[in-house]
């Protein structure tokens, strides 16, 4: 109860303050070009705190914090009660000024988004943060990382020939080359100096088909987790569900042989195919046997055997692995827009390739994935929040860059449409055009929600 009370706290505050960035960003664009504004509301539903300052403008907190906006009206939408603001401090509304400061006024609440991250980043270069080598813990068997000869214990120095110092850098250069057909790869054992070469050719299945990251669908567990035989989860009519196992179930031995590691548990089954094999389960501390067949299946041109089940992976605590960065005043805010960048250019690249069919739309999460997440970081390492927090910021801020009419992005396209033909669309148009945008948004929601909820 106390873990989802949690989530729930730090979900609202990390909404509230991208929500508060956001809208701050218009607002202060827009009060410098002094156009009037009536209105800057974090949340919606009932007023909850409320204060007007000396330009009429009201500052309102609402009950519900799943979003917020600011409101400049129109002439003609103007109540008696505010003229006098207007008039005394000479203040413009947003329709009547020039093109280029409607523009930025939009785009100013994206970039404030993005400049969010940026300082949020240099904070973290300064103050100095921890970073995961690229070390192979695990091989799953048959994965396109088993198929190019990479084994446990060794560590990826290069991605065609770009360095990958830590996961992170690893995971992003990999997302760059998901279009390609292979990538060639420089590692080492961690127990030696000598670099081997090795290429993993692109199976789009795996990265397709993925539900979690790229990494793993590689076939790669990283060091700091282990595979505990514990059974997590059993597909519908698989041969696991057949012959009764359970969640909660621990493997012990699989044709009598203790359980040594998941590879090995993999190759057995895959070399079973339509045969009995033997698995012996730990249950209420009590050792029960079972008799399994595994199926065929095939994941493109390869081969494994089936029986539908997964284990529990567990994040240990290994600090063989670890690496600090930290750099100067200087270097830190060079470091954070390189950062900055690099993730806008894959935040693009992910968005192309989620409508190319590239990437799963399994792979969008909704608000109960950002809670849970936001929870356990904030729990664990305000750092690792932070740098969860910069990352939807930038996330946020190049969404709402998206055409769509509801986004920031939708009222530029609107403004391009008036500037380049001289004419607005018709209220009819805009109205429909809204509503097919708000249609397609709650269905990328109702994905995001079934996503969460299927990993509950």
């Amino acid at each position: 109860m106390f873990n989802v009370i949690w989530d729930i706290i730090i979900f609202i505050i990390t909404l509230s303050t991208l929500i508060i960035v956001h809208e701050f960003g218009h607002f202060y664009i827009a009060r410098y070009f002094n156009i009037y504004i009536e209105c800057f509301s974090i949340g919606f539903g009932k007023k909850i705190l409320q204060y007007c300052d000396k330009y009429g403008t009201n500052f309102v907190i609402r009950l519900i914090p799943l979003g917020g906006y600011i409101k400049m009206p129109d002439k003609n939408q103007i109540t008696i009660d505010k003229i006098s603001y207007i008039n005394k401090y000479k203040l413009l509304f947003f329709n009547n000024v020039a093109f280029i400061k409607k523009i930025l006024i939009i785009l100013s609440g994206p970039i404030s988004n993005l400049i969010f991250a940026t300082i949020i980043y240099w904070s973290i270069f300064f103050i100095g943060f921890p970073a995961n080598k690229p070390i192979i813990n695990e091989i799953y068997y048959s994965s396109l990382a088993d198929i190019s000869g990479l084994t446990p214990n060794t560590e990826i120095k290069t991605i065609n020939g770009i360095k990958t110092p830590d996961w992170d850098t690893f995971n992003t250069i990999l997302i760059q080359n998901i279009n390609k057909n292979y990538i060639n790869l420089e590692v080492k054992n961690i127990y030696s100096n000598v670099l081997f070469k090795k290429k993993i050719i692109f199976n789009k299945f795996f990265i397709k088909n993925n539900k979690d990251n790229l990494i793993s669908s590689l076939g790669i567990l990283p060091k700091g987790f282990i595979i505990y035989p514990i059974i997590t989860k059993i597909f519908n009519k698989s041969p696991a569900e057949k012959a009764k196992l359970n969640i909660g179930d621990k493997i012990i031995k699989i044709q009598g042989k203790n359980f040594t590691n998941w590879y090995n548990f993999q190759k057995i089954i895959s070399n079973n195919i339509n045969k009995s094999i033997f698995i012996t389960i730990e249950r209420n501390k009590k050792n029960i046997n079972f008799t399994i067949i595994p199926e065929k299946e095939y994941l493109e041109n390869i081969k494994i055997g089936f029986i539908g089940l997964i284990p529990k992976i567990i994040n240990i605590k290994d600090n063989t692995s670890i690496i600090t960065y930290k750099y100067n005043f200087f270097q830190s805010f060079i470091k954070a827009i390189n950062k900055t960048y690099t993730l806008i250019k894959l935040m693009l690249i992910i968005i192309l390739n989620l409508f190319h069919g590239n990437i799963n739309f399994h792979n969008i999460n909704g608000p109960i994935s950002i809670a849970r997440n936001a929870g356990i970081l904030a729990y664990n390492s305000y750092l690792y929040y932070f740098i969860f927090l910069a990352l939807i910021s930038i996330n946020l801020g190049i969404i709402n860059l998206l055409p769509i009419p509801v986004l920031d992005g939708g009222q530029i396209s609107f403004l391009l449409y008036t500037k380049i033909t001289g004419h607005k669309l018709s209220e009819t148009t805009q109205e429909l055009i809204y509503n097919i945008s708000l249609m397609f948004l709650f269905l990328i929601m109702g994905i995001a929600l079934i996503n969460d909820f299927s990993q509950l």
